[in-house]
């Protein structure tokens, strides 16, 4: 399952393929994220599932309830 996901980022990434760079939401929602991420005290690159999904959950709740 994870590598059908790396293969369609390959993809998006090929040499021929147009990324567009990050707008402003996105800007906004990856810094909310990484206050979250301070709040809980969890380092995202060495969590484990349970912790990474807790982020993930908490971060697009907050920052989603913010915006609406």
């Amino acid at each position: 399952m994870l590598t059908e996901k790396y293969a369609k980022l390959d993809d998006l990434a090929g040499p021929d393929a147009y990324v567009a760079p990050p707008g402003k939401s996105d800007l906004d929602y990856i810094l909310y994220f990484r206050q979250i991420c301070k709040r809980y005290n969890i380092d995202f690159a060495k969590a484990d599932q349970d912790e990474r999904d807790f982020v993930v959950r908490m971060a697009e709740k907050g920052f989603y309830a913010q915006r609406a």
